[in-house]
């Protein structure tokens, strides 16, 4: 149900403007996906026929971040196209404030047939879940959720749902890999572990990372610093066997997604495809997600379907696009507070931006990728910043911001952060100048 008070005040220019000849939408997510963990971007450790369809029909986003590398934050943003801070989602299990409108809500007061199945972690903030009829529930565990998830997808595409209709399909896998750690903390056997995917090249901790950072590896307090505890005495074998699991867990989850797209109308039908953040996989040693390294930050995007061109994009995107771009698919104004665009149209943005918080207020941190670089700060602890040069140092290891040469690049991004910072209203703090 979608609350009266919205229908007549926020919600009332998407109704306004609704049109009759609309596609379908279908967005499916998994969740803790890294950027490259699918076969049709030239992985060839693992093979994902669904995923790579979805790219072969449409369009493939290869520079796509997170708002923020942890899940419910992550996902405020997909539904709100508003970053974390001006949500309120900071940590898991927060749910977005009345009034701000969401993307059930949107739709449905389109005269969409909206459905959800699958993971949500986002309580409620309204009636029901946000203007989505539940369809299937989640699960902490992929193998025990994904399955009949795909399964009741299946059964309500096939049952011809009055259209148009919006289907969000949220899978958990491949996320079990972190309850794969946990459970695996000691040796393992490692049977043709010359089959397996090398381990990472950047395998090593830099001493002088940020103390936020090593809090977080250190401190244990909570569930994902204990699984980054526990791979920081993996060797190269340990993460051959990490990458060899978790690749497994992604091509089950394929499985399902193809199940899914096989009931689906394609040439009445949107389809986009990403994952809420990606996961470590053993660069800078780290085991998880929650951090602004590519392998957490970067994530897949791909959309299929009616007007979509195919190719690849190389821009910088954000998954705070899919909302606006879903409503200009349907004809429908962007949200008015929104740090989204639309992703089917000409863009050239000149950087992209993720929050994070370690446990406290007092822990967090932000990033701003530029096309070349990466900025990082953080608002407590020494050696706060960090600084990647991504094209000649793709597997940031080397930190700019504490050497003379980065010092001109450094102030140029603390400018640009600054700027982001004030027209989002975040009340983040960075230096006013180089010294600390």
């Amino acid at each position: 149900m979608v609350r009266r008070d919205l229908l007549t005040g926020a919600l009332a220019p998407f109704a306004q403007s609704a049109r009759a000849e609309r596609p379908n939408i279908l967005l499916i997510l998994t969740d803790q996906q890294t950027h490259n963990a699918w076969s049709g971007c030239g992985n060839p450790w693992l093979r994902t026929p669904a995923m790579d369809s979805i790219a072969t029909r449409g369009l493939a986003f290869t520079n796509a971040i997170c708002p923020y590398p942890v899940c419910s934050p992550s996902r405020s943003a997909i539904f709100t196209g508003r970053m974390p801070h001006e949500s309120g989602v900071m940590d898991n299990g927060k749910s977005i404030p009345p009034g701000i409108a969401t993307m059930g809500e949107i739709f449905r007061a389109t005269g969409y047939n909206t459905a959800y199945g699958g993971k949500w972690h986002l309580p409620k903030s309204f009636d029901g879940m946000t203007a989505f009829t539940k369809i299937a529930g989640g699960s902490a565990l992929g193998r025990n959720m994904d399955a009949p998830l795909a399964d009741a997808c299946v059964k309500w595409l096939r049952a011809n749902p009055k259209g148009p209709y919006l289907l969000v399909a949220s899978f958990m896998n491949p996320h079990d890999i972190c309850d794969w750690i946990r459970q695996q903390p000691g040796a393992r056997e490692h049977p043709n572990v010359d089959k397996y995917q090398p381990a990472p090249v950047n395998m090593g901790v830099d001493p002088d990372e940020p103390e936020a950072i090593q809090h977080h590896r250190n401190a244990g307090y909570d569930l994902m610093s204990q699984t980054v505890g526990i791979a920081k005495d993996w060797q190269p074998d340990d993460m051959r066997h990490y990458h060899h699991d978790y690749y497994r867990m992604v091509e089950q989850v394929d499985g399902e997604i193809g199940k899914v797209l096989a009931a689906v109308d394609l040439p009445n039908t949107v389809v986009i495809f990403a994952s809420d953040h990606g996961k470590g996989l053993g660069a800078q040693r780290w085991a998880q997600k929650a951090a602004f390294y590519e392998e957490s930050l970067r994530v897949p995007l791909l959309i299929a379907g009616p007007g979509v061109v195919k190719g690849v994009n190389r821009q910088l995107a954000t998954l705070a696009d899919i909302l606006p771009t879903m409503c200009a698919i349907a004809g429908l104004p962007a949200p008015k507070e929104r740090r989204g665009v639309n992703l089917l149209a000409p863009f050239d943005r000149a950087f992209v931006t993720s929050e994070l918080r370690y446990g406290a207020a007092e822990r967090e941190g932000r990033m701003l990728r530029t096309r070349r670089y990466k900025y990082i700060r953080f608002n407590s602890g020494a050696r706060p910043e960090q600084l990647f040069d991504l094209a000649s140092d793709p597997g940031e290891t080397i930190n700019l911001a504490r050497r003379p040469e980065g010092a001109s690049v450094l102030d140029e991004h603390r400018q640009l952060m600054r700027g982001w910072l004030a027209s989002t209203g975040d009340v983040f703090q960075i230096p006013s100048s180089r010294s600390q």
